[in-house]
């Protein structure tokens, strides 16, 4: 038997019409109109209740109602200016064992083991919680909070057993800003903008189209030396400033002004002087196949994309995060840029992406003591994936890079380094993914004699990754 609606049903009663037994209505379909009695194209819509049944369903609807207040009482009600707001969170957890090849002897401090033997132990590689604030369908706030604790043998020892701060640097647990801006949709043509801590333009491109697994190694330009890395160092993926998206079908860029020195520095570093000198940095990327829009939202094991980027920084008084460069300190002031090109093919079955880099740091005319004029950096990486069965995936990565100092017409630093890297994924769920990897780091520098021409970066590290997407 059909049940009219309870407002109806309160209407029929107010009317008193509802006094009988049972009650049968009936509708104009042409109005909606409800009539209790039948007529000229109207349509019988059913038996309905007594109106004695009806006060027995409002007052058990009343009783329910009270546990369901009770029910609700344990949760907590969310208020917000927002239209809507979507949390969100990426885990990278594991578990890596470290082994690196080399002692190194810094000649005047007695010998510093930068890495002091093997390593081993669980990480939290990265702890990404974030929330987004939607104003409308396209324009909104975001907050991205992480946290990261790594394996802290970058902390060597003197032969006095005094501790030695290198600038490996050691894991941290605090919580910290890695995003916090305003994105508004289309303030130009085909561009939104995001203004804050924001997105960087070449690392996110890279980590979304081209190597997909910062879970276990970080993209080739911002790898630097630390329990589990070895790199040039030239750029990270946050900073203050404003970055212009651009997306079109065929054609797609990013351009941004900076602070320069990242989201996780001061633009005044303790070994610089400050400066309103700001940094200037782009990606360019052609969408051979077209679909620009989806740029880093492609669904990698369904959709066919072919890009070919350009990037770019200039970076004047450039300032690092880290004032000890290198063990001593370095109190340079410099100009820094780079330049590079890379190209990705992917289809369901795999992935190939390579690229080609060359940046300089030039020492500005400073009346300050340096430890180099010039530093020269070129290098090239090559990575790609096969998939040849659902949720696996075969990981390969090979990078190359080479880093030349001089200091007043001497080549005082000549760096080699290369890697190469291997891994196999399993997407047990949407959520969880599992990865098993391997890299072997070799790096050299031919200049540095009481280094036994070996930096310390060399090792070999083994890794088990689990990533947790929600």
């Amino acid at each position: 038997m059909k049940k009219v609606a309870l407002s109806a049903l309160a209407a029929a009663m107010i009317s008193g019409v509802a006094s009988a037994d049972a009650l049968t209505l009936y509708s104009d379909p042409k109005t909606g109109q409800v009539y209790t009695t039948p007529g000229e194209g109207r349509v019988e819509m059913g038996d309905f209740v007594s109106a004695k049944e009806v006060d027995m369903q409002l007052r058990d609807l009343e009783s329910k109602g009270s546990e369901y207040q009770d029910k609700m009482s344990k949760y907590v009600n969310v208020k917000s200016k927002a239209k809507t707001l979507e949390f969100s969170g990426t885990h990278y957890l594991g578990f890596t064992s470290a082994n690196p090849s080399t002692r190194v002897t810094n000649a005047g401090a007695g010998e510093t083991s930068i890495y002091a033997g093997r390593s081993s132990g669980f990480e939290m590689r990265r702890n990404y919680v974030q929330v987004k604030a939607y104003f409308n369908d396209k324009d909104y706030a975001r907050v991205t909070l992480d946290s990261t604790k790594e394996l802290a043998s970058s902390v060597g020892t003197t032969q006095d057993g005094s501790d030695l701060k290198t600038s490996q640097g050691g894991g941290y647990a605090d919580v910290f800003v890695k995003y916090a801006y305003l994105y508004l949709d289309k303030v130009l043509p085909y561009t939104g903008v995001e203004a804050g801590i924001v997105h960087r333009p070449w690392i996110d491109y890279e980590e979304h189209n081209a190597w997909h697994y910062r879970s276990f190694n970080k993209v080739f330009l911002e790898e630097k030396g630390t329990a589990t890395e070895a790199g040039v160092d030239l750029v990270n993926s946050a900073d203050f400033g404003v970055n212009f998206q651009t997306k079109t079908d065929m054609f797609s860029s990013e351009i941004g002004i900076f602070n320069g020195e990242g989201y996780h520095a001061d633009k005044v570093a303790g070994n610089q002087q400050n400066s309103s000198q700001l940094s200037v940095e782009w990606r360019l990327t052609g969408h051979i196949l077209g679909d620009g829009t989806k740029v880093g939202k492609n669904d990698r094991t369904k959709d066919t994309y072919a890009n070919i980027s350009t990037y770019g920084l200039i970076s004047n008084n450039h300032k690092d995060d880290d004032a000890d460069l290198g063990g001593t300190l370095d109190a340079n002031e410099y100009d820094r840029s780079f330049y590079g090109i890379h190209a990705v093919y992917n289809q369901p079955e795999f992935l190939i992406a390579a690229q080609y880099f060359t940046a300089k740091d030039d020492k500005r005319t400073q009346n300050i003591a340096t430890t180099f004029d010039k530093k020269d950096y070129t290098g090239w990486s090559i990575n790609a994936e096969y998939r040849p069965i659902q949720d696996w995936t075969v990981i390969g990565r090979y990078d190359d890079y080479q880093i030349e100092s001089t200091l007043n017409g001497a080549i005082t630093s000549d760096i080699e380094g290369d890697k190469i890297m291997a891994g196999l994924a399993y997407k047990y769920n949407k959520n969880v993914s599992f990865i098993g990897s391997v890299k072997f780091i070799d790096e050299k520098d031919s200049k540095v004699a009481a280094k036994a021409s070996d930096t310390g970066e060399s090792k070999d590290v083994y890794m088990m990754t689990t990533e947790l997407k929600w």
